[in-house]
Parts: structure tokens; sequence; C-alpha cells
């Protein structure tokens, strides 16, 4: 197989110019250092009108070392009644400082 083939197949494009949000892919783990980056990011990339939450994550542990995880939520609240609006959701371990978007 000719090698220009074979780069075409192993190549990550790149995200679309109008998607909004950060790069990760759903069920992508990455590194964190500071959870304050990660939220700023998520602040710069949010949909107009949504927030972002930081919540801790009662009786959910990080398997590698059982510490307390935290959610971050990317979403529209909607007026009472109506359907919140989610955009992206994250998993973090502050003890491991790794992150993973769920959806």
């Amino acid at each position: 197989m000719p090698k220009a083939a074979r780069k075409g197949k192993t190549e990550r494009r790149p995200p679309s110019p109008d998607r909004k949000g950060p790069a990760h892919a759903p069920f992508e783990e990455f590194s964190v250092n500071e959870l304050d980056k990660l939220v700023g990011e998520l602040e710069k990339t949010k949909p107009e009108g949504a927030t972002v939450d930081v919540s801790a994550m009662e009786d959910s542990h990080h398997s590698p070392c059982m510490q307390e995880m935290q959610a971050i939520v990317v979403q529209i609240v909607a007026p009472e009644g109506e359907p919140v609006q989610t955009f992206s959701m994250y998993q973090y371990c502050p003890a491991c400082k790794i992150a993973v978007r769920v959806l």
C-alpha cells in the first residue's frame, strides 16, 4: 500500500470551524492540571445563554484512587417545567488531575 494512502487513514481531522465547545470527543480522557483552566475553556466556547456548573459527585469515586469525582456541566437551564438543554458533561478527579468527557 502506498505511504500516502496509509497516512490518510491515521490522520485526525481538526474540528470544524462552526463547532461549539472544546475539541474533546465523548469518552476522551485527558490531563487537567487545574480545573479552572478547563472551566475557563468551556466558558469561552459555551453556546449563548449556557452556564458552566461545577459540583461534587456524591457517592461517585474515581476507581484508581477512590477520590470523589466532580461534575462539570455546560447547559441551559429552562424555566420550571421545561427540559434542560445539556451540551456537554465532564467528570474530573482532582487527585489524579484527569478529566473525561461523558457527553
